[in-house]
């Protein structure tokens, strides 16, 4: 029987199935900065690597355009959108009042898990600096933060904060937010998290007022470093 009419046999469900294998595989590259914005996004190749047909990648990228993501030009490539500078300064208001919110809920009660994860996590920050290549330092710098963070949202285990956080990191990524500041904050950053790891435990006031020194730092620097993005 031809692959072309296996297809065709396939239920919706099988379907959806597809279509959010690409969606989640596009998102995932996108949040950790592997598609950069601007970058364009070839279908064909995208259905090659996760061996599917091209339909279920169209329609993943379709979904990113209805969620402005990405846009779609007839004869043209599909591009991921670079955000507007105020669409960032409002995404730092955002990721702030998340992390903020998660802190203030965990109350302290971080599962030994949890810790060991976000202690192994400052420990990297603390050796990604002997790096001798530039990029690959920059790189594993950025998935560091990223990682971080991820895990300040994931505290109080709320799904739909969690998933919240993802859909705006589509759009302004902690790992855009990380490389405007990066060479700036180098010395003092491995210090900043391990000092907000330890108060989330001790004293989450002083964790969140360190969150939001953190943050406002980080905006300080990027509307320093930005101009290379649109107004909006």
């Amino acid at each position: 029987m031809s692959e072309t009419v296996n297809d065709r046999r396939k239920s919706p469900q099988d379907s959806h199935s597809l279509v959010d294998k690409v969606y989640d595989y596009l998102l995932d590259r996108i949040i950790t900065g592997a598609i950069k914005y601007g970058d364009a996004i070839n279908i064909k190749k995208v259905a090659a690597e996760l061996s599917v047909s091209s339909m279920p990648a169209r329609e993943a990228v379709k979904r990113l355009e209805l969620e402005g993501v990405v846009t779609i030009k007839p004869r043209s490539a599909c591009r991921v959108r670079v955000p507007s500078r105020r669409m960032i300064l409002e995404v730092y208001e955002l990721r702030e009042a998340l992390e903020v919110f998660a802190v203030t809920r965990c109350a302290g009660a971080l599962p030994p898990d949890t810790r060991q994860r976000m202690q192994d996590i400052v420990e990297g920050m603390r050796h990604v600096s002997g790096e001798q290549d530039p990029v690959a330092r920059a790189r594993n710098a950025a998935d560091l933060d990223r990682r971080f963070h991820e895990e300040i949202i994931g505290l109080v285990g709320n799904e739909l904060l969690s998933t919240f956080s993802r859909q705006i990191s589509l759009h302004v990524n902690m790992t855009l937010m990380h490389e405007k500041t990066y060479n700036t904050l180098e010395k003092e950053w491995p210090d900043m998290h391990a000092d907000v790891l330890q108060c989330i435990q001790t004293d989450p006031p002083r964790a969140v007022s360190l969150l939001r020194e953190h943050f406002a730092r980080a905006t300080e620097l990027w509307k320093a470093n930005g101009e290379d993005f649109p107004a909006g």
